[in-house]
């Protein structure tokens, strides 16, 4: 029982001091929550240094160079699997356009944010296929998120503190990269309009 007790001690202890994944550092991320107002969204991942973001064992090597000496098939089809997931973030964005700015994929627009990752886990499809928890093994990042006016003046600044997104669906077998990019990027778009939208 002692052990329990201690056991549950120290997990209060860690999740108190675990840092929230998306905090706005500066400005308000409500600009977004704007009808009848356009934005664009834009995804830099390829340099962020990869490692295992979970015991934060970050290695020297960019994404590009990890997908390259690892995932051949992942590093010749990159440009195809980040277009995918920016669609699937606006897609699943835009359910919520009446009550916020309406991506559009290019163009002219009222703001433009714009995601960069610092470190990068690519997650386990392993850890992603044989957990009951969907988000076990999916892609993780550090980095921030940024909104620029029209003007290019920045107007809110997130933190993202180990953001992890979903790896699989529901009885998925498989959870291959390509899904787990699509899938982050679907948990991004719904856990930044969670923010926005209170």
């Amino acid at each position: 029982m002692l052990t329990a007790i201690l056991l549950c001690g120290s997990l209060t202890v860690q999740a108190q001091e675990e840092e929230p994944s998306l905090v706005v550092t500066e400005g308000t991320i409500q600009v977004l929550k704007q009808k009848g107002k356009t934005g664009t969204v834009e995804f830099d991942y390829d340099h962020a240094k990869v490692g295992d973001l979970t015991a934060m064992n970050i290695s020297n090597e960019t994404l590009l160079e990890f997908l390259e000496k690892n995932d051949d098939k992942a590093f010749r089809k990159w440009s195809k699997y980040k277009e995918e997931g920016k669609e699937t973030f606006i897609d699943r964005w835009n359910d919520e356009k009446k009550k916020c700015v309406k991506l559009i994929e290019d163009g002219p627009a009222d703001y433009n944010i714009k995601v960069k990752a610092d470190y990068i886990d690519t997650g386990n499809a392993g850890a992603a296929t044989w957990s009951w928890n969907r988000r076990d093994g999916g892609i993780m990042i550090t980095g921030t998120l940024e909104v620029f006016d029209a003007n290019g003046t920045s107007v809110c600044k997130v933190k993202i503190n180990r953001y992890r997104g979903r790896a699989s669906r529901p009885f998925d077998f498989a959870a291959p990269f390509s899904r787990r990019v699509e899938l982050f990027h679907k948990g991004l778009a719904r856990d930044l309009l969670i923010l926005i939208l209170g």
